[in-house]
């Protein structure tokens, strides 16, 4: 009988303790990142993406929610379509102005290698690079969808 009091009472000092754990290290995710003034950095790859000069780049629309500073990030995207018996690829990048809040921005990506971008679908990856204020923390996030292209 002691035997099995012992037993349910360290199952739940173990409980306990686990419980704990996990509430001490749910709380440091990116919400708590983000206001408390670490750094917070999101990307996501929307679609369509809209053809530029009959398909010499691709205009490609991002979600970005970030509060890097001094204020700035950069994000880096690239594309990838079946063409032909080949794929076209391509690479664009632009800085970010970070405001702490969502906002759309379109990202041109240049087609490179001899093959054009057409209709239809196609891979696209992000990249949002950003520093806290001081510079001792960075880090990146990373999204990648299979976007429709259309004109």
């Amino acid at each position: 009988m002691r035997t099995k009091l012992r037993t349910r009472a360290a199952a739940a000092v173990v409980a306990l303790l686990l419980g704990g754990l996990l509430a001490l290290f749910a709380t440091s995710g990116p919400a708590v990142a983000f206001f408390s003034g670490g750094l917070f950095l999101d990307v996501q790859v929307q679609s369509p993406a809209r053809l530029v000069a009959r398909g010499a780049a691709v205009d490609v629309p991002l979600e970005i929610t970030c509060n890097a500073r001094p204020g700035t990030a950069s994000v880096q995207v690239s594309v990838s379509q079946k063409a032909g018996s080949g794929v076209a690829q391509g690479f664009g990048s632009t800085s970010v102005g970070c405001t702490g809040s969502g906002q759309q921005v379109t990202v041109r990506v240049q087609a490179s290698g001899g093959k054009t971008f057409k209709q239809g679908t196609a891979v696209a990856s992000a990249d949002l690079f950003g520093c806290t204020a001081n510079f001792s923390t960075c880090g990146n996030e990373t999204d990648s969808e299979t976007i429709q292209i259309q004109r």
